[in-house]
């Protein structure tokens, strides 16, 4: 994996999104609860963000830590979903760029081949990890 500190926008994040949409089969984001004023209002928030694709929802897990982030006394909210065309279109209609997921959007986006993370966001440090035979197809592009 290649870490990465260059966001990717516009025009290039809609092409690495269907590029990972051809690649992975699921994709996951984050919802840190130590962020959550109030937890239940925050998570009916993203229930009607993500209606349009609730019917793609894998499960929502309550975990510690996920690709790019471990925490030692709090837990988060982890949203998996499959990888298809409706979900594909989410991603790119919700923002803009991979940094972009943050703030009123959940975080820390993930992109899966069954087991095998391929993409890894840390959008509050900037950062992401890449599968390297993914960031080469990318870039030649």
């Amino acid at each position: 994996m290649l870490m990465i500190y260059k966001n990717v926008k516009g025009k290039q994040y809609k092409q690495l999104i269907d590029l990972l949409s051809r690649n992975c089969n699921r994709f996951a984001f984050v919802e840190d609860r130590r962020m959550m004023e109030i937890e239940e209002e925050r998570l009916a928030y993203i229930d009607d963000m993500i209606s349009d694709i609730k019917w793609h929802l894998i499960e929502r897990r309550i975990q510690k830590e996920w690709e790019t982030t471990r925490l030692a006394k709090d837990s988060a909210y982890v949203f998996y979903f499959q990888m298809n065309n409706a979900t594909t279109q989410f991603l790119k209609e919700r923002s803009h760029s991979l940094f972009g997921w943050i703030g009123e959007l959940p975080e820390d986006l993930m992109f899966y081949h069954n087991d095998k993370c391929i993409l890894a966001v840390c959008s509050h440090e900037e950062y992401f990890f890449v599968d390297e035979t993914i960031w080469d197809t990318f870039l030649l592009k």
